[in-house]
């Protein structure tokens, strides 16, 4: 089993935009408190996986450590128990289906040559003048070869409009 030093680590932040994340060992680390686990644990997930899309409740989890799931990017109302994608916002018809913009993403990467984020930071950074342990660029956003390698929408692909077509045809 990997140990992931970086989620219990009050440096998280400032290491993660440097492009430094999921690390064993690390000489830096500094562990949060649980009280501040929590705390951190909480705010993110108002964040990350806000309301439900179909009651509007805030009693909402990601579905990580749901054994039948296991997966951080499917929301879980605790209320109505609807479950939706937090990646597209699509409300999932089986909560243990994958969304359809996974595929859709998977045929337009192909057709558009688009590499994963992780293939982008294996291939791409290493060769990369502002990269040294990690991207030294003050905001790795703006990384011009982000452009001509990754999807436009990566950031937030429900404003993609060739996808919001896509999975207004389903319903």
């Amino acid at each position: 089993m990997e140990i992931n030093l970086c989620e219990t680590c009050r440096k998280e932040p400032e290491c993660f935009a440097k492009g430094i994340f999921e690390r064993e060992r690390c000489e830096q680390y500094e562990p949060l408190s649980v009280e501040e686990q929590l705390e951190r644990d909480e705010s993110v997930n108002a964040i990350m996986v806000g309301s439900c899309p179909k009651c509007g409740g805030e009693n909402t989890v990601d579905c990580e450590h749901e054994p039948s799931i296991d997966d951080i990017t499917v929301g879980a109302c605790l209320d109505c128990k609807v479950h939706w994608c937090l990646e597209c916002g699509y409300v999932l018809k089986d909560r243990k289906k994958n969304c359809p913009h996974w595929g859709f993403c998977a045929d337009c990467s192909a057709k558009n040559s688009y590499l994963s984020e992780s293939e982008f930071m294996d291939k791409v950074c290493p060769t990369c003048e502002h990269y040294k342990n990690g991207c030294q660029l003050e905001d790795p956003s703006q990384c011009d070869k982000e452009t001509q390698f990754l999807c436009p929408h990566k950031e937030d692909i429900s404003n993609c409009p060739k996808l919001r077509r896509h999975l207004k045809q389903l319903d």
